[in-house]
């Protein structure tokens, strides 16, 4: 598969990462490039522990794979927080070359959380409904813009269309009650993960206003051990990139 592009702006986004600059004479992006690079533009930027289970493979080998990508300019990484890994991101080259048309952009400390519990709940449904289709919440701001309310992401299973919500923090009642009664009007369901304050509000809604269509649910852990084999080579990410000399700086 190859996709020609001209020779990109300096990227928007700056870390030590990208000091490391290679460029291919003639950008040919493998499969499970461009879909890595599909996945960091729809998530918009993905801690390196969550990266490994989106790849099938241990932190260090998702990290080797994040440093390869940036050696063409594709992705960006760097570290925000002492307690936290590093983050990758689709720089400028990248998202271009993924086709999404998003914009390059670093995680924001204040955003970090939301955007590690949506990755988290990616992780969820990919492991329970496998057939569903993530539409990722990039894609709802741009489809239906800016203004209103917007869930986090949309998953397709079959003929219906679920809204899911990540909640954090318990929003004063008209609003919590404004946005779900948008989602329900346009959505077969409404998922809502959300933490035990935000979840006891959710719940008392649900049982005053009878919404068979709203399902609360925890927000999801990281399982404490990894069962099962774990093979980035399931992905076509070759061997002697997963398993190359490298890491993270």
């Amino acid at each position: 598969m190859a996709i020609e592009v001209e020779d990109p702006k300096p990227a928007d986004c700056r870390s030590s990462a990208s000091r490391v600059r290679g460029r291919r004479t003639s950008p040919v992006l493998e499969p499970w490039e461009f879909e890595l690079l599909r996945l960091l533009a729809e998530q918009q930027a993905i801690p390196f522990d969550q990266l490994a289970r989106f790849l099938d493979c241990n932190q260090e080998q998702a990290a080797r794979v994040a440093k390869h990508l940036t050696k063409f300019g594709y992705v960006d990484y760097g570290r925000f927080l002492a307690d936290e890994p590093h983050w990758a991101w689709a720089t400028w080259r990248g998202l271009r070359l993924s086709g999404m048309g998003f914009r390059a952009e670093p995680p924001r400390v204040g955003a970090m959380a939301r955007m590690r519990a949506v990755n988290e709940v990616r992780l969820h449904i990919a492991r329970r409904a496998p057939e569903a289709r993530w539409i990722c919440g990039r894609s709802v701001v741009r489809d239906q813009g800016t203004r209103g309310y917007r869930p986090n992401a949309v998953v397709e299973i079959g003929p219906e269309r679920h809204a899911l919500l990540v909640r954090f923090w318990v929003a004063k009642q008209e609003r919590t009650l404004a946005i779900l009664e948008t989602h329900m009007a346009r959505y077969e369901a409404v998922i809502a993960f959300a933490n035990p304050g935000s979840r006891a509000l959710l719940e008392r809604l649900k049982a005053e206003h009878h919404w068979p269509k709203l399902i609360i649910r925890a927000i999801p852990q990281p399982p404490l051990n990894i069962v099962g084999h774990r093979d980035p080579a399931r992905h076509g990410i070759p061997p002697g990139i997963s398993e190359a000399e490298g890491g993270t700086k």
